[in-house]
């Protein structure tokens, strides 16, 4: 007897549907989760769901959290200027938010954290919630100030080499040969001097003129003594020109203000202008260089800008350039302004590139205390 196939039924009725088996199964992956903190919030920001990751994170059971705001886990000062609604107020409006700052645990402590917000809507455009996504990077923050405080280290030592080398030649090399012109020079105030070693004598002096004037601009350039006795302003234009008749750069200062900055702040804008004007000089094939030094609102802002072509083609689309990918030069100007909370930017165009530096100002008075503007 041949059974009767009822076409309508499912073929395994004890299979869960495929959209009930992958909402269990995405349940199941979220639950087993504890590199993330992965939790709903309500429209309003407050905590809907909790992950075993965000508990591991963040350090609440789900029964002390679950119906708080998700205010919790910033800073006070981050409260008070009322950070978290303003960051689901722009997912709400863009559909996403992302951020990396401080936020605070359960027993009080900070950890550095990566946040990812996703606005959740129904297919009638209804704000239903949001998604957020937290990991803990204090580990990878840590390493980077650690990092960071190696390049500094580094570049306070490059910089005291540079000084002692720039005064060895100024003082050792540069009076040797003083003293070997003048032994030159003696040799001519000698009468009956054959005209053939007069030409001789002639000749090496020449020499020797030429090798003080390198020596003496190379000792300059490597530690410009002008910048520690007379400050930026003077070291710039000073600077600009030898490097106009060196390099054939129409270059001038259009502003450039004899406030008196921090030791260490003079000397990091000095060495961005130094090798701003050197890509100029090498890469830009501009004609022309234009420099402003200012200090205005507590902020002390450096611009080199010139007419070339720009930089390459494959960054030439982009603004405020990624200084990664600019070479070792740009690399070490941009860590000098972040040793000193400021910040360097890289704008390019068809019609030339402006560098710009800007940290906060601090003068500094006659007894080399500093006070901020």
């Amino acid at each position: 007897m041949t059974r009767k196939t009822n076409t309508n039924e499912p073929d395994s009725p004890e299979i869960s549907s495929p959209l009930l088996f992958c909402d269990s199964t995405f349940r199941l992956l979220v639950d087993q989760i504890t590199d993330y903190a992965i939790f709903l919030l309500t429209p309003s920001g407050e905590v809907a769901t909790w992950n075993p990751g965000a508990q591991r994170i963040k350090g609440f059971q789900p029964y002390e959290i679950i119906g708080k705001h998700f205010r919790t886990f910033y800073p006070r000062a981050a409260q008070i200027a009322q950070i978290p609604e303003e960051e689901l107020t722009i997912a709400a409006a863009v559909g996403r938010f992302e951020d990396e700052g401080w936020r605070i645990r359960r027993d009080g402590s900070q950890f550095w954290a990566n946040v990812i917000i996703t606005a959740i809507r129904n297919r009638q455009g209804e704000l239903l919630g949001f998604g957020k996504v937290t990991r803990d990077l204090t580990e990878r923050k840590s390493a980077e100030e650690r990092l960071r405080d190696l390049s500094g280290s580094l570049l306070k030592a490059q910089d005291q080499e540079r000084g002692r080398l720039g005064r060895e030649l100024h003082d050792t090399v540069g009076q040797y040969l003083v003293a070997a012109k003048m032994s030159l020079d003696g040799l001519l105030s000698y009468e009956n001097v054959d005209p053939q070693v007069r030409q001789r004598v002639d000749d090496s002096l020449a020499h020797v003129h030429r090798a003080i004037r390198e020596v003496r601009t190379l000792s300059y350039l490597v530690y410009p003594p002008m910048l520690e006795e007379m400050g930026l302003g003077s070291a710039i234009r000073w600077h600009l020109e030898g490097f106009s008749k060196r390099s054939g750069i129409q270059a001038e200062c259009e502003r450039c203000d004899e406030v008196r900055l921090h030791k260490d702040a003079e000397l990091a804008l000095f060495r961005v202008f130094q090798e701003s004007l050197t890509n100029v000089h090498r890469h830009s094939q501009s004609k022309t260089a234009r420099i402003r030094f200012v200090v205005h609102d507590h902020t002390a802002v450096l611009e080199v800008k010139d007419e070339g072509t720009g930089l390459p083609a494959e960054l030439g689309e982009l603004n405020a350039v990624s200084v990664s990918k600019l070479g070792v030069g740009i690399r070490g100007m941009a860590e000098r302004i972040r040793q000193l909370g400021g910040q360097l930017s890289i704008n390019s165009t068809l019609h030339g590139t402006t560098v710009k530096a800007t940290i906060p100002a601090e003068i500094r008075r006659d007894s080399g205390r500093s006070e901020s503007l």
